[in-house]
């Protein structure tokens, strides 16, 4: 054996050896979500308003939603309860890195938030909507994408932090942008003439349009601005095999129609009231 095939027979072995002793330190990494879950008893899930998803009650502060119903069933389904978490849409994926609750609520999946935190299966789908007031003289019916909205004059109403913040935000050079907390604030900045049009999930907008078809109406832009899966957030050191306890109830709520049938009574409840 020759002496170079030698140095190149002991780095292997240096690199195995390394790579082994570096395994046990990866998985004091790792956390076991569920097992802390169960030991707490509560399963504290972060919120932020986005009805029907998500939906906070002005007056007595209660949250109820489509999406927090699924995790009040899978928190039966391992024994605990839900503890509701509020918060921001900006300090969703930061409250969670943080260890302020186990899972972030209603996150569309972008490439840029997976680097940040490990996505369930989506249970639903987004597109961004443009809600507009329709005796808005700005707003004509031939703007039909959001170029059409990028004008001196206009102001654009986001969540902070939101997907539609973060979609928008970079396609925009000429109009205005206002950042604000939730969907109340997007829809009052509406009604005040604070803002011309409000971007955000498509499904909210059809709620206020079903609350008031007097005046609310949205444009789904072509092309799309964003057409993404909504899904729970959980931290990167949650392990693939914790991940997937919940991705397989979500699986059988999505086959079996329950997701659509929870939508279907956030959407009632919220304009029968």
């Amino acid at each position: 054996m020759s002496f170079i095939t030698n140095i190149k027979t002991l780095a292997a072995v240096a690199a195995v050896s390394a790579a082994a002793l570096a395994q046990p330190a990866v998985a004091q990494d790792k956390e076991a979500l569920w097992s802390d879950v169960q030991e707490r008893g509560t399963l504290r899930v972060g919120v932020a308003e986005a009805p029907p998803l998500l939906v906070r009650d002005p007056k007595t502060g209660d949250w109820s939603g489509y999406f927090l119903d699924v995790m009040d069933g899978f928190a039966a389904s391992i024994d605990v309860e839900v503890e509701v978490v509020e918060t921001t849409w900006g300090n969703m994926v930061a409250g969670l890195q943080a260890g302020k609750w186990d899972i972030s609520s209603a996150l569309n999946r972008k490439p840029q938030r997976a680097l940040a935190v490990n996505y369930s299966i989506p249970i639903w789908s987004y597109e961004i909507g443009l809600l507009y007031d329709t005796r808005n003289p700005k707003i004509t019916p031939d703007m039909t994408s959001l170029a059409d909205f990028d004008k001196e004059g206009i102001t654009i109403a986001v969540m902070q932090g939101a997907a539609g913040d973060l979609s928008i935000t970079p396609q925009i050079e000429n109009a205005k942008i206002i950042r604000l907390d939730g969907a109340n604030e997007g829809r009052l900045a509406i009604i005040s003439k604070r803002a011309d049009v409000f971007a955000t999930d498509s499904d909210i907008h059809r709620i206020t349009i079903l609350q008031n078809p007097d005046w609310a109406a949205q444009v789904l832009p072509d092309p799309a601005i964003a057409k993404q899966g909504i899904a729970f957030g959980l931290r990167k050191s949650v392990p693939l095999e914790d991940v997937q306890v919940l991705d397989i109830y979500l699986e059988e709520q999505v086959a079996t129609g329950n997701v659509q049938r929870l939508y279907e009574a956030a959407v009632e409840a919220m304009t029968t009231e």
